[in-house]
């Protein structure tokens, strides 16, 4: 089952599994979030089987509550993160061809994305995207509460100027798949459709190679326009939600005002390297690793992470001396947990957590997707 064939208002069998979903995970909820076609999402994401998306839900729902992230609140504020100046809003309007449908356009070929990679930790970067995906989602809650019919997004990816290069490579086998892989985990079923314009022929090539590994859901999402993309795309959007700067010829088709993303300075990237009293921790493949902390309320730690290769991360709290030796099954994590951070990283992850409560704090870091890579994280772990 596809976006374009799930009913867009609820059914009774919606209804039920909505409510049986809402109660499975009420002590989790934001009362901003909890909506019956939030939950829906859901449930389509992970074919109405809610033992299995029980625990990726209550893992998106903590990190709406963390208050760093602002999750619930962040679409109402500035658009202001360094990282904005290069990376622009693609937020168009309702696509009105499509119904049920909000148009977001990525400068995809354009955007600078490995001078972004190049001079700002991956989890800015996800910060700053999250106040996109935050809008996009703010703006189909609107027209949900408006319409009564579950709505989603028009993801356009415009690939003008894309070149296969080494770089590319890197990209999406690092970063913007870590980013992706962000964006499915917490967004589900947000998109309606990804629609690829102005494709250059190797695409073509990579996505006969690499659409049959990808999941049926996936796969059914995609819609690679041909070269005549601009005639094409006015079948799924109306000229007023499309950028005015795909018009040719003195041609005044696209009139939506779309402001174009700049290249990452050069003299902004990362030249630094690990401070030197900078500490190793060695986690072999298949296995993770800690660093405990033992923190009184209203301190502040502040660190740097640099891997060797991809990991994932996250923070835990206890205040019960007898979980000290145990797994983090039963702590309660106290900062987002990332699945995969690229890696080797090219800027280091920087940020800061005020503790909360007074016990131990535990660095969690896993290196259980590799095979045969050994993982060296190379940290700097500063207390106020």
């Amino acid at each position: 089952m596809t976006a374009d064939t799930v009913p867009a208002k609820l059914t009774d069998a919606d209804r039920k599994k909505v409510e049986e979903l809402r109660d499975a995970v009420k002590e989790y909820l934001t009362p901003y979030y909890d909506t019956d076609f939030n939950l829906l999402r859901w449930l389509v994401g992970h074919d109405y089987s809610i033992e299995l998306l029980k625990p990726k839900l209550i893992n998106h729902l903590l990190l709406r509550k963390f208050e760093d992230w602002n999750l619930d609140g962040i679409a109402t504020t500035p658009r202001n993160h360094a990282i904005h100046n290069y990376w622009k809003s693609g937020l168009t309007g309702e696509a009105g061809k499509t119904p049920n449908a909000f148009v977001n356009v990525e400068q995809t070929g354009a955007n600078d994305y490995w001078g972004l990679l190049a001079s700002h930790p991956t989890n800015e970067l996800l910060k700053a995207r999250v106040h996109d995906l935050e809008s996009m989602l703010a703006a189909v809650m609107k027209m949900e509460a408006k319409t009564g019919e579950r709505a989603a997004i028009l993801y356009i990816m415009d690939l003008t100027g894309l070149k296969m290069d080494r770089n590319v490579t890197t990209l999406v086998s690092g970063a913007l798949a870590s980013i992706s892989a962000f964006m499915s985990d917490h967004y589900v079923e947000l998109i309606h459709s990804f629609v690829l314009v102005n494709v250059p022929t190797f695409i073509h090539a990579i996505w006969t190679l690499a659409r049959p590994l990808l999941p049926e859901r996936t796969r059914n999402k995609v819609k690679i326009l041909g070269s005549n993309w601009r005639t094409e795309i006015l079948d799924l959007a109306d000229a007023s939600v499309l950028p005015s700067y795909w018009n040719v010829d003195d041609s005044n088709v696209f009139t939506a005002s779309i402001e174009r993303g700049v290249p990452v300075p050069q003299e902004i990237y990362y030249k630094e390297s690990m401070p030197a009293d900078s500490q190793s921790l060695i986690v072999k493949s298949g296995k993770t690793g800690t660093i405990d902390m033992q923190l009184k309320e209203g301190q502040s730690v502040h660190y740097l992470l640099h891997g060797d290769g991809q990991f994932a991360f996250a923070i835990y709290f206890s205040d019960d001396l007898e979980r000290d030796g145990e797994g983090v099954e039963k702590w309660q994590r106290v900062y987002p947990l990332f699945q995969k951070i690229p890696g080797p990283t090219t800027v280091p992850m920087k940020d800061s957590m005020k503790c909360p409560k007074t016990g131990t704090y535990r660095l969690w870091l896993s290196n259980e997707h590799a095979w045969f890579h050994t993982l060296k994280i190379t940290h700097q772990l500063r207390i106020e």
